[in-house]
């Protein structure tokens, strides 16, 4: 869990701020997304006129399939994201508050932690590149056999048609009879 007890927090005026450095190491996380190093950054916490409000500004290294090569390729993430997170307890009664308002809001639960680890799962994915790659000129593999081309020529490379001639495979072949009898 990333989070910390806010009970204090929520007994503070609105507007009041608190700062948390964060150098989590979350095994979950780390097995579900390829981190590679821990989770560091700052966690700011804002009370507001409903809840308190989550900053996370954080850093960390992902591992991922080669978009081209499949080997593995690293990238660092730097990001920040925010979320308000509603009491499901009231401070000062200890009665439950109403939570048919806005259901699909986070919650501080009721021993009064609030959990910033989903917010971060959930931007980690959104970060993550597309078509991570393992090098910027990684060649990828060759379409035919399937050999790594950053090892070197395959020996179907010479065998391959050249790129104008199949440009438009099956398609082409119909316009040109198309433009052939037309004529």
């Amino acid at each position: 869990m990333i989070g910390v007890n806010v009970a204090q927090l929520l007994h503070a005026p609105v507007g009041t701020t608190r700062s948390y450095p964060l150098d989590e190491h979350e095994p979950d996380l780390a097995e579900e997304l390829g981190l590679q190093t821990p989770i560091v950054g700052t966690l700011k916490l804002t009370r507001t006129s409903h809840g308190i409000l989550a900053g996370v500004s954080y850093t960390v290294d992902v591992e991922q399939e080669c978009g081209r090569c499949l080997d593995p390729a690293r990238s660092s993430i730097k990001s920040e994201v925010s979320e308000e997170f509603l009491p499901s307890v009231n401070i000062a009664t200890g009665m439950p508050e109403n939570v048919e308002t806005d259901l699909e809001a986070p919650r501080v639960n009721a021993n009064h932690e609030l959990d910033v680890t989903d917010i971060i799962r959930q931007d980690i994915v959104v970060q993550q590149p597309l078509q991570p790659l393992c090098r910027p000129d990684c060649p990828g593999l060759c379409p035919n056999c399937g050999i790594e081309l950053q090892a070197g020529a395959c020996s179907c490379a010479s065998d391959a048609e050249p790129a104008d001639d199949n440009q438009l495979g099956r398609l082409g072949e119909l316009l040109k009879a198309r433009l052939a009898s037309d004529s």
